[in-house]
């Protein structure tokens, strides 16, 4: 995100080591999902929250959604990297409990999750 520090967060992939990389075929969209796509990749790229990168090993296609309003929603196929993602074996428990307790609530801090967690090993 835009004006974090990576010090404080960056994310990185922790693909298996035997994982053979995944390159999609390249999709043709219509004049008005290419328009689409092209509008949200600027918004993208003007809020800071992608790059361009040239990684000609992972390659995926963004997937078009029709939302209600008849507009698009972008999606990317994470199928191929999923599968060469290890495991998670502490899968959060309970996630949809955690987010609906957060209703009516004006901040949420995300250390506020690992609180129950923490007073259990205390």
């Amino acid at each position: 995100m835009p004006r974090i520090s990576k010090e404080i967060a960056e994310h990185s992939l922790r693909i298996r080591a035997n994982a053979k990389p995944v390159k999609q075929r390249l999709r043709w969209f219509d004049d008005e999902r290419h328009r689409a796509i092209e509008e949200e990749m600027a918004k993208l790229l003007d809020a800071g929250f992608i790059r361009e990168v040239l990684h000609p090993d992972w390659l995926t296609n963004p997937i078009l959604v029709p939302k209600k309003n008849n507009k698009w929603r972008m999606c990317v196929d994470y199928t191929g990297l999923n599968k060469a993602w290890p495991k998670d074996p502490y899968p959060l428990p309970h996630i949809d409990q955690i987010i609906d307790s957060t209703i009516g609530s004006e901040l949420l801090c995300f250390l506020n999750a690992y609180s129950r967690q923490k007073n259990l090993t205390n």
